[in-house]
């Protein structure tokens, strides 16, 4: 708990994280890869990479390398943290462990329900009493005095045990009320949502595909990317009135959001208010696409709608892409197809911020 202690004094404290690649404090690296000991700020004590921690994930405590690892990527995406720690072999923690831990060393969260403190303890102090009352209790045994003035001790109570009473309160029954509770909130609130003003007014959300041949996204490889979570190379088969729906159905959302019409032209926009729809723009980054649409220009488009452009990871990213503000979705190639469901459910979560920012959400 100590290294951790330090490590969590170090972030709230702004001071820097060095890496060793000995015990000693002038072999320096970037790397964690190459480092074997760490130093926290202006602390001369150094620590062990490889030691175990106090951070417990399904039983198993994990490395001070791995929670140094994590704290250092607090500000890359999951996506970027989990390709760093497969290329420099650091075991990596799910999206929520990695949050929580972060927080709780930032200081912005008093508690992390990863890390198991000592009993007593309180934001990752050692609890030491248990081990002085065995102390006390044993020289008490060896002294007759100190065994007469035992007889006499009365065991003091924090608020918190005091609290808990003397009598075993079994809550399976409060358990089972508040599932009943909810399950009927949650009919209830299911059963408005129809009628809402919202709901009636909003009409289904659209995604426009590039119709180039290039795409690595299209109509015909949209639909099982974003539903199963899995990229498959997209084909020049024809779909039938070039469109595809994409269902995703969700309490968060109305009615009207839990299917996606995907395009790949706006042909099919006869109305102005079709643009008033259109959640997502992907592009290949040709500018051609965009001739018909309602703003030609990409650096003015792409101010008004959301852009994404589909690379395979290590592709070179055309630089109009980071001039356009477009955001860039990487996926393996070949049979490397166990990141998909991962970057599929990044790429809903910006989805889904769009479709709150557009009204789409229950009230």
């Amino acid at each position: 708990m100590d290294a951790l202690r330090k490590l969590k004094d170090t972030a709230t404290k702004g001071e820097a994280v060095q890496l060793l690649t000995s015990a000693n404090n002038e072999d320096k690296t970037d790397s964690i890869k190459d480092a074997s000991h760490v130093q926290f700020g202006s602390e001369p004590e150094h620590y062990a990479l490889d030691e175990p921690t106090d951070v417990t994930i399904d039983g198993n405590k994990q490395s001070l390398r791995a929670v140094v690892f994590c704290w250092m990527h607090d500000k890359s995406s999951i996506v970027d943290y989990k390709d760093s720690c497969l290329q420099n072999n650091v075991p990596d923690f799910k999206f929520l462990v990695k949050e929580e831990l972060n927080a709780w060393l930032n200081g912005t969260s008093d508690q992390c329900k990863f890390i198991e403190l000592p009993d007593h303890g309180s934001n990752g102090s050692e609890a030491t009493t248990g081990n002085e009352n065995g102390t006390q209790k044993r020289k008490a045994a060896d002294d007759p005095r100190m065994a007469r003035i035992a007889q006499f001790e009365i065991n003091s109570l924090d608020h918190n045990a005091a609290l808990h009473g003397t009598k075993n309160v079994m809550l399976k029954n409060l358990i089972s009320d508040a599932k009943k509770f909810a399950s009927q909130l949650k009919k209830t609130k299911l059963s408005k949502t129809p009628t809402t003003s919202v709901a009636s007014a909003k009409k289904q959300p659209i995604i426009i595909v590039s119709p180039a041949t290039t795409a690595l996204l299209s109509l015909t490889n949209i639909k099982q990317f974003l539903e199963e979570g899995k990229f498959v190379e997209p084909s020049l088969q024809r779909v039938e009135n070039n469109v595809v729906t994409i269902e995703r159905p969700s309490n968060r959302f109305v009615s009207p959001a839990h299917s996606i019409m995907v395009v790949d032209n706006v042909d099919l926009f006869t109305k102005p208010e079709y643009w008033d729809r259109v959640i997502a723009i992907f592009t290949t980054g040709q500018a051609w696409q965009f001739a018909k649409y309602k703003y030609s220009k990409p650096e003015i488009l792409f101010q008004k709608y959301p852009g994404f452009y589909m690379s395979y990871q290590g592709d070179i990213v055309p630089k109009q892409i980071h001039d356009w503000n477009v955001s860039v979705v990487s996926v393996d190639r070949g049979e490397k197809r166990f990141r998909d469901k991962m970057i599929v459910k990044d790429l809903w979560m910006q989805l889904d911020k769009i479709l709150l920012a557009r009204n789409y959400g229950v009230e």
